[in-house]
């Protein structure tokens, strides 16, 4: 009786287990997407395709761009991204794309030119989640400069003595 009862937990367990939903493996052809999403957003950027860049976000995705503050959602990241005049020069590196299942992240230099204004490289951090459709939709990104902060702020930063209160003096 015991053995019956035994064996029958285990089955169960076994069966609970193999019913359960498994996400779907992280494969090269997830990695050739995200690679694609990379190559289409230089395209859509260089072609002041705002609207079309801006669909490749989730509609709560966040985007924590280099020197500026942190957007949240699809409106506000458009509405950045209109703001800028055109680019001279934009273009990522070769990105570094990896993931698990439904999430995946890449990784890439940034190199940018505005016209007037001195070039930038940068390097960025992207995460993508993939949907139940099987679309992947960019949930985050966050750009940062490689140009060092102007000479005054950084010897400021260098120096800064804490305050009383940062010290817990009063």
């Amino acid at each position: 009786m015991k053995t019956r009862l035994a064996t029958g937990a285990v089955a169960l367990v076994l069966t609970a287990f193999g019913c359960q939903n498994r996400a779907p493996r992280f494969t090269a052809e997830d990695a050739a997407a995200i690679r694609t999403i990379f190559d289409s957003v230089v395209t859509d950027i260089r072609a002041g395709r705002w609207d079309a860049w801006a669909a490749h976000f989730a509609d709560d995705a966040r985007f924590h761009p280099s020197n500026g503050r942190a957007l949240r959602g699809r409106a506000a990241i458009l509405a950045w991204g209109k703001s800028f005049p055109p680019f001279e020069t934009f273009s990522f590196g070769t990105p570094e794309v990896a993931g698990d299942g439904n999430l995946a992240y890449g990784s890439s230099s940034v190199i940018v030119k505005i016209r007037d204004v001195p070039a930038d490289t940068a390097k960025q951090l992207v995460v993508f989640r993939r949907d139940a459709g099987g679309r992947w939709w960019v949930q985050a990104v966050s750009v940062t400069s490689d140009l060092p902060l102007p000479i005054g702020l950084l010897d400021r930063e260098r120096t800064h003595q804490p305050s009383r209160n940062q010290r817990g003096l009063k």
